[in-house]
């Protein structure tokens, strides 16, 4: 016999692969990609050390951080749209 629950919209279906797929994505280190040592340390300087804590930045708090420039962002940027994502608005 199934049982089948009701779904509500914001139900969690745990066989939706693309959902599992980003909040594995979000919960990666950032030191797990290839991402130059120079970016690398400033962000973790400034508490930012998963993907997830990346893309709730927005460009002007990444200029904000010491020792990240304008380039770097940029890469940073680019390095988001490979996998889809973008920074805060």
């Amino acid at each position: 016999m199934f049982v089948r629950y009701s779904e509500t919209p914001d139900s969690f279906d745990k066989y939706d692969e693309p959902r599992l797929h980003m909040e594995r994505l979000l919960k990666a280190k950032l030191v797990e990609f290839d991402i130059s040592i120079r970016i690398l340390l400033p962000l973790e300087s400034a508490g930012i050390v998963t993907l997830g804590d990346l893309v709730s930045r927005t460009r002007k708090d990444l200029l904000q951080i010491k020792q990240l420039g304008k380039i770097s962002v940029e890469r940073l940027e680019d390095f988001l749209a490979y996998h889809n994502l973008s920074l805060a608005k």
